[in-house]
This record gives structure tokens, sequence and C-alpha cells, in this order.
């Protein structure tokens, strides 16, 4: 992977933890060494989200197809274009959350950090695909999960406890809206469905 790649990153954060590496070097080790090994690992997280990242593109034609799918089964309007985009939107959402469980922050450097490389990885992603007006609505969307506009390390603890809450009042009024309005019923339940299967999968390819 070209280093160009990861340079914004690696330059917003290699200071800060040239600091932390001083005070906690092993023995024979130098803090160049340490930063090099750190930027090995963040190469290889960010393949690791561009893989996922194009897995969730590579889905999106099926998931359109199951769309449609409900409309002609059920034979009753729905709100296509809504649903995927809140779809797309919760995946995001899952993204991060599951991605600071694999790598969890130790202070505000790290969350920023985290995020840079979910972000990152998007953007190289969409851009190969052509799509990138995704990001900017998937952030804002991503905000309503979060209920916050920018992550903070003191936050996350309280965002983890809360945020299956929020998923699941979340997938209610997705499924409300999309259905116009139905509360229960075949196209209802069609559409919880699709969206908690959806998850599934993505989580079973996040590694989960």
């Amino acid at each position: 992977m070209p280093n160009n790649i990861v340079a914004g990153i690696i330059k917003s954060i290699k200071n800060a933890r040239l600091k932390a590496f001083e005070k906690t070097l092993p023995k024979g080790k130098t803090a160049e060494q340490a930063i090099n090994e750190e930027v090995e690992k963040l190469k290889k997280y960010l393949i690791f989200l561009e893989n996922y990242v194009d897995s969730i593109f590579n889905t999106e034609s099926a998931v359109e197809e199951k769309i449609e799918l409900i409309v002609t089964t059920t034979k009753q309007a729905l709100k296509k274009e809504y649903l995927a985009k809140e779809l797309w939107i919760l995946r995001f959402a899952f993204l991060y959350i599951w991605f600071f469980g694999i790598k969890p922050p130790k202070n505000q450097n790290e969350v920023t950090e985290n995020s840079k490389l979910i972000e990152r990885a998007f953007q190289v992603i969409s851009t190969n695909r052509g799509k990138t007006d995704y990001l900017p609505w998937l952030m804002q969307g991503l905000s309503e999960y979060l209920r916050i506009d920018q992550l903070k390390f003191s936050d996350f603890k309280k965002i983890e406890s809360y945020f299956p809450e929020k998923v699941a009042e979340k997938i209610a009024t997705i499924a409300f809206e999309s259905t116009e309005g139905r509360l229960a019923g075949e196209q209802y339940d069609s559409v919880v469905e699709l969206i908690q299967t959806t998850v599934e999968k993505d989580k079973e390819i996040f590694g989960l």
C-alpha cells in the first residue's frame, strides 16, 4: 500500500505517539523503531477497513433487490430510497462501534486516530467506486446514533451502553417510516428482518 494513503493520519499522531513512547519504550528499542511498528499496524488496520467497506458496497445491489422483493411480495408501497439510505447509515454506525471494539482507544488521540482510519478507508473505496457523496451524509447520520457531533474519549463508554437501545429504536423507526406508517404486518416484519439479517451478515464479515 502506498505510504501516502496513511501519511495524513501518521502526521497527525506521530508527535503525540513519540512523546508517549519515550516514557514507555522497552529496552533496546528506539522511539523511531516503535513509531515504525505502529505505522505498520495502522496500515494493516487500514487494509482491513478498506476490505470491509468494499464488502459493504458489494452487497448494495443485493440489498436493493431484497427491497424490491418486499414490494413485489407484499404489493404495498415502500419508501425504497429512504430504507436503503437508513440501512447504509446503520451499517456505518456499526462499523464505528465494532472497530472501536477491536482497537479500543486509550485516550482522545487514539479516538481521533480510529475515526481517521475509518473515514480514510471509506474515502478510498467510495472514490474508487465513484460514490464520493456517501461519506458526508453517513457522517451526519452517525451523529444521531452516537448522540454527539464529535466523538470524545470521555463519552465512549456511555455511547457503548446506550448504542444497542438506540439501534433498536432506530430499526423500529426505519420500518415505520419506510412502510408509510405501518406498525405491524408482513411488510413491516419483512423490513425489520432485512435490517437485522444485513447487520448480522456484516458482523460475520467483520469477524465478530
